[in-house]
């Protein structure tokens, strides 16, 4: 039975169970939310940590330009101060010299007092001509700011030719491999083309003699050809010669009556035609033997051998010549190659060259002399390196 309490119990169960519910998506909820969070502090990790990766790398260029320009500016108050040193040991001297000097004039006539106040006006600009240099002090202040800036700008120039410099060493060494590689490949094809020359000259020699031989074989043939004709013409004659006695002896066996001088006639008619038929059958024999001679002696061999033979050099001779003509062709290709990476060399040793001579120049500041010198020697160290850079490279 089903009873009140069950009723209780299930909705108790049932509210329970909405409560977890609601409890398990508000978790998720806020698992979702952690998660953005999450994700959006490691964007924010990684972001700080690229902008202090790229601080630091500013931080550390700052320093090395803060070096060079701490560097310079020691050199530079190191030539201020010797030079304002020695300007105040040649005042003094001066000043001593004159005060001596009027000790003597005094000694001479009247014009002491003249001499004195003469002094005190030029130790009076002497003065005044300090105060000028502290006034100046400003100007000197802005012209050693725009020296500074084009020191650097000069020595950030100076490192991207020496980049490039790198770049083009480096080309250039591949380069001159590949040229060295191509002279060698040009010197192996010539000597190859040579052999194949003295071959093919060889072949031509053999061909030549193959050829004579050939032509005192088919000359030797031609006349075998002729006596065989000849003979056959002689045996026709004897033939037609044969029937003729035949029918002239049947003849006079008709006519005539069987006497003594009928029957020698006709023995020696018989006689003939026996010799004759011999001689015929001998002859048709001999001329059999020189057929088969003909046909089955090594003469016949050897001139199809040389036939062949002849037809293959000259198969080897067109190929040969083919080759030669692909061997110059190749030849003059790598002459042309040669003569396009020298190109090459040449127009980036100007190049080099006449960047160097477009480099920074200083603008002369004032009276100032031996700062402007001491300004001027790192562009000419740089000169100077760079020519010593394409004297080992001209050297290589």
């Amino acid at each position: 039975m089903w009873t009140v309490e069950d009723d209780v119990q299930m909705k108790a169960v049932t509210s329970l169970s909405n409560q977890a519910i609601n409890e398990y998506e508000g978790l998720q909820e806020e698992h979702k939310k952690a998660k953005q969070e999450c994700a959006k502090i490691q964007h924010e990790r990684d972001e700080a940590v690229k902008k202090l990766r790229e601080f630091q790398r500013l931080s550390h260029m700052v320093v090395e330009e803060v070096n060079v320009i701490q560097n310079h500016l020691e050199i530079e108050k190191t030539c201020r101060e010797s030079a304002e040193a020695l300007a105040s040991k040649l005042n003094r001297e001066n000043k001593s010299l004159k005060r001596l000097s009027m000790l003597y004039m005094s000694k001479l006539g009247q014009e002491v007092i003249t001499e004195e106040i003469t002094i005190d006006d030029e130790d009076s600009a002497v003065e005044s001509d300090d105060g000028a240099r502290i006034c100046a002090s400003l100007h000197c202040q802005h012209q050693i700011k725009d020296l500074r800036d084009k020191l650097v700008a000069g020595l950030e120039e100076k490192k991207f030719l020496a980049n490039d410099m790198e770049i083009l060493k480096g080309r250039l060494e591949e380069v001159t491999d590949q040229l060295n590689k191509e002279k060698q490949e040009n010197i192996i094809l010539a000597a190859e083309m040579f052999q194949q020359k003295k071959l093919l000259n060889k072949y031509n020699r053999v061909s030549m003699l193959a050829a004579d031989e050939y032509e005192e074989l088919q000359a030797e043939f031609e006349l075998e050809k002729d006596l065989r004709k000849e003979a056959e013409s002689f045996a026709h004659k004897m033939l037609v010669e044969k029937k003729k006695l035949k029918r002239q002896s049947q003849l006079l066996l008709q006519n005539v009556g069987p006497n003594e001088q009928l029957l020698k006639a006709m023995e020696d008619v018989s006689n003939l035609t026996q010799a004759l038929e011999k001689e015929r059958i001998e002859h048709q024999q001999k001329m059999k033997e020189i057929e088969e001679k003909m046909k089955n002696s090594e003469v016949q061999r050897e001139i199809a051998y040389l036939k062949r033979h002849i037809e293959l050099l000259e198969m080897e001779k067109k190929e040969f010549e083919g080759r030669c003509r692909k061997s110059e062709e190749q030849a003059k290709d790598l002459k042309h190659t040669g003569d396009e990476v020298t190109d090459i060399k040449q127009q980036a040793v100007d190049e080099m060259m006449e960047r160097i001579k477009k480099g920074v120049q200083l603008r002369p500041a004032g009276s100032r002399s031996k700062p402007q010198q001491s300004e001027r020697k790192p562009s000419d160290s740089a000169v100077q390196e760079l020519k010593g850079i394409l004297c080992q490279f001209y050297n290589c």
